[in-house]
């Protein structure tokens, strides 16, 4: 039996004190969402009992990242310690990026989110003070991945060149499902997240019994999809109560700890 499930199942606000999202959104963008307010996210992380969000802008797939992490700031003010902050950057010069990463780290910032929608391979030169940055404070990066090899490719790249900063590898899914466990199992700080629209059966007990509960945290992409979805599919796989808080609380709790001021 799990109780965890339990709670889920009944529509009741779950039992762990520090369900932490690693992988959420803030702002506009070309789809009809239809409240995108920070107080609409609070609301729903209240309702299922998620404790912190962190947030990247939509605009870490466009181009104004400097508005999108203002946007993001304004949500970390208004509801701190609720709303967590990825600082996102376009790749315009080392000396552009530099200095939206000082800005943002000055602010509260706690990691970085990275697309790859941009045009840009991730070994972009201009990321690197991004990489830096991580490395130094001991801080996550976020790098949306889709299952593509050239993308392990890069991240594993970066993932060796700067081994302080935690990785996290977006979207595990059953298009090149192998990938995502061979990096996780080739990098001692690369971890996989859980965000998918599709909860295709059996791919949280496999991720768990391929590179263990340890190597996986979860996000619910929101606003992209649906927060309470997005748990359930960790709630329901079938394994441990103890496995799930690792993937929903314990080791997202372990990589902020590792930040460094």
């Amino acid at each position: 039996m799990s109780e965890l499930l339990d709670y889920g199942r009944a529509g009741r606000t779950l039992a762990l004190p520090d369900i932490i999202d690693m992988h959420a959104h803030f702002g506009n963008w070309s789809w009809h969402i239809p409240d995108t307010t920070a107080a609409s996210l609070v609301a729903v992380m209240d309702r299922v009992g998620v404790k912190s969000m962190i947030c990247s802008h939509m605009q870490c797939m466009g181009a104004d990242c400097a508005r999108g992490n203002r946007e993001v700031l304004a949500a970390m003010r208004a509801f701190p310690g609720r709303i967590l902050g990825y600082l996102i950057v376009w790749p315009w010069s080392e000396a552009v990026v530099k200095a939206e990463v000082a800005r943002c780290l000055e602010a509260g910032f706690v990691g970085a989110k990275l697309h790859d929608l941009s045009g840009f391979p991730y070994t972009h030169p201009s990321y690197t003070p991004v990489y830096e940055a991580a490395h130094e404070r001991r801080l996550p990066i976020l790098f949306h991945t889709f299952g593509q090899d050239h993308q392990f490719a890069q991240v594993g790249e970066i993932a060796r060149r700067y081994p302080d900063a935690t990785i996290l590898v977006a979207h595990l899914r059953t298009m090149n499902e192998a990938g995502y466990y061979r990096i996780a199992r080739e990098h001692p700080n690369v971890f996989v997240d859980t965000v998918g629209s599709g909860a295709a059966r059996g791919l949280v007990e496999r991720g768990v019994a391929a590179i263990g509960a340890d190597k996986i945290v979860w996000g619910s992409d929101a606003y992209c999809y649906g927060l309470p979805q997005q748990l359930g599919k960790v709630l329901g796989a079938k394994i441990s109560d103890v496995d799930k808080e690792k993937i929903l609380a314990g080791n997202a709790r372990r990589i902020l700890a590792r930040r460094r001021p």
